[in-house]
């Protein structure tokens, strides 16, 4: 049905959009820095979004006045990740699609989380934001799983599937080695979140171009 087929466009465009935005957000706000600058390299996304300037407890010195900006990107690209897998559950079939749409709005649910709970460098126990990041992190890069296995066998969408499961692998292992100090904070946690940001904007792209439906 035509019909079908414009709703996944919809649902197609909310990916695309959903992580240029996001980009966008973290590129605008991180110009607002000036004394200390951001460093993408250090600094914790999250430091883009923190509401106060000063010393955080575990001695981190922010300032965000562009805040705003990054919260309502965080929250923005969250809920248009979720529209994104419900609009385009027809095209992920069969018994990981559940998966796919838990997983996304696990992500959703985490990125408003993030946007409401702001980072401040709590020294004791597990905060709100921080258990909206895990939620965001690895909701995300398990959509990526759910999406690059469901279609691994169908004709003409494996180099989508390849993708998908080589981003969503880089994304996990990221995460799971953020707080062995490995490799600077910032490029670490970078490389849990960005293969989300990526992968969506590529799917948007990719089902526009090539890929709609029936089913």
């Amino acid at each position: 049905m035509q019909t079908n087929v414009n709703w996944q466009k919809k649902g197609a465009l909310c990916f695309t959009v959903g992580g240029i935005l996001y980009l966008l957000a973290e590129k605008i706000s991180s110009t607002g820095w000036r004394d200390p600058s951001y460093s993408y390299l250090h600094n914790y996304i999250s430091d883009l979004g923190i509401a106060s300037c000063g010393m955080t407890p575990d001695g981190r010195d922010i300032c965000s006045p562009l805040h705003n900006v990054m919260n309502a990107g965080f929250a923005a690209e969250g809920i248009l990740f979720f529209m994104a897998c419900w609009l385009l559950r027809p095209i992920f079939p069969g018994a990981g699609r559940q998966v796919f749409i838990l997983s996304g709005l696990l992500h959703a649910i985490g990125g408003v989380l993030i946007a409401l709970f702001h980072s401040g460098g709590s020294t004791g126990g597990v905060t709100v934001h921080q258990a909206g990041a895990v939620m965001a992190i690895a909701g995300g890069n398990v959509c990526l799983l759910s999406a690059g296995w469901m279609k691994f066998r169908s004709a003409g969408w494996r180099v989508f599937s390849l993708f998908s499961l080589a981003l969503s692998g880089i994304g996990l292992v990221s995460m799971v080695t953020i707080s062995f100090d490995i490799l600077p904070t910032g490029l670490i946690e970078r490389m849990s979140v960005y293969p989300i940001t990526f992968w969506q904007i590529f799917t948007g792209f990719w089902i526009l171009s090539f890929r709609t439906e029936n089913a």
